[in-house]
């Protein structure tokens, strides 16, 4: 039976996920989006599928981040700001760097990564959707071999949650796959999750909700969301004036989830994260899966015939030009692991923002005090790979179904300023 019209402000993979499941569940929907073509984080990321992913606070994050604050090519720069807003975000995440808010959120990811690729994949399946899927896992490529242990013990800790990881030599991962380097000493092969090309899952997504009947408003840029009397969130209004209605409104706008929370009171507290991918056409060998390269932190992921670099977290205002030094940091990088890429040719470069946290987990959940209003975003680097079951937690809630993942980790929503 058909529930009362959702409204979700953002067309990126949480968007559309939800759309997805709550059109599942007989809700009428419609998505808004300020941009006109499928550009977003969603689709400009490393396409690393990567369950059980830790999340960005772990122990000496922080400490680290501050070292890389003087080296603009550094794999995490913050712009030097004297913000109150980046202040109290960086004093919180510093806070939240600790070993016991990382086994507590790790439990929480490990159980929405059984769930998400499960959804993953009976979506894809589904909908017949193309995007390069390949259940191959990830490599945790390691140059220098006094890091293979520290690496090694991240992988025995998710063994507690049923994922699995090899531990592989240099000799044997070069015998497996002629693409690494003689310099690399080894890798962890996390060996449950997958590969996938970003765009053509959001795309392919998108195109199925519209097959299904589901509205997607590209170009539809939302001004501010839209209040009653009673303080009820009644849906958005667009910078034309329209005002789109809705019994719920999703917020899943990225990064200008914050301001457009503002405009009726709520406290969403991000920052935004500028990532860089490369894509590189006619490298000799490609290699088989894709993976990150554990001291540059350079991710890698071979797309049909391309080679995609992605990486680095640069905090800085939103609409500051992208940094060419950090663009060439990728390719920097990557050669130190990856024979032959020198031969690529670069047919691409991106540059788009991914909204963190302070405590490193998504904000998913209604908002307390604001009724009619659900924010599910600042999912940071994880977005792609936890789109999937954040669109089930979504249709879940609103269709007042009950939800298995703990609601605490994820709520860090604020009525007021």
């Amino acid at each position: 039976m058909a529930t009362a019209r959702t409204v979700v402000v953002g067309a990126g993979i949480v968007g559309l996920c939800s759309a997805y499941e709550l059109f599942k569940r007989g809700v009428e929907v419609v998505v808004l989006d300020r941009s006109t073509t499928f550009e977003s984080a969603s689709c400009g990321n490393a396409g690393l599928f990567s369950i059980g992913h830790y999340p960005l606070t772990k122990p000496g994050a922080s400490l680290r981040g501050i070292r890389w604050m003087f080296d603009s090519a550094s794999p995490l720069w913050i712009r030097p700001s004297l913000s109150p807003h980046l202040l109290r975000w960086l004093w919180t995440f510093h806070c939240h760097c600790n070993q016991a808010h990382l086994e507590r959120c790790v439990r929480t990811l490990c159980a929405m990564g059984w769930r998400t690729i499960q959804a993953l994949e009976s979506m894809l399946d589904a909908e017949s959707i193309d995007c390069l899927y390949k259940r191959s896992g990830w490599m945790d490529l390691i140059l220098d071999g006094r890091n293979l242990d520290a690496a090694a013990q991240e992988g025995r800790v998710l063994a507690q949650h049923g994922y699995r990881t090899d531990r592989i030599s240099g000799a044997e991962l070069r015998r497996r796959d002629g693409a690494y380097r003689e310099e690399v000493a080894g890798a962890i092969h996390y060996l449950d999750s997958a590969i996938i090309h970003p765009a053509k899952l959001v795309r392919g997504l998108a195109d199925a909700l519209r097959r299904r009947g589901v509205e997607i408003r590209m170009g539809a840029s939302v001004s501010s969301l839209e209040r009653d009397p009673a303080g009820r969130c009644v849906g958005a209004r667009l910078e034309g004036g329209e005002v789109v209605r809705g019994e719920t409104t999703v917020l899943s706008a990225g990064i200008w989830s914050d301001e457009l929370a503002a405009s009726i009171g709520v406290q969403v507290p991000m920052q935004p994260a500028r990532g860089y991918h490369i894509q590189l056409d006619g490298v000799a060998q490609l290699p088989l899966t894709g993976g990150v390269m554990h001291e540059t932190f350079v991710a890698y992921n071979p797309m049909g015939t391309q080679l995609r670099l992605a990486g680095t977290l640069e905090i800085a205002p939103v609409g500051r030009p992208w940094m060419r030094k950090r663009m060439n940091a990728l390719m920097t990088g990557a050669r130190k692991y990856l024979e032959g890429i020198d031969r690529g040719r670069i047919t691409e470069e991106w540059a788009g923002y991914r909204p963190c946290t302070a405590d490193g987990m998504p904000v998913i959940g209604f908002v307390p005090g604001t009724p009619g209003l659900y924010v599910a975003t600042g999912h940071a680097m994880m977005g792609l790979m936890l789109g999937p079951v954040t669109g089930q937690i979504v249709a879940a809630d609103v269709c007042g179904e009950p939800t298995t993942i703990d609601p605490e980790v994820l709520q860090c929503v604020r009525p007021g300023r």
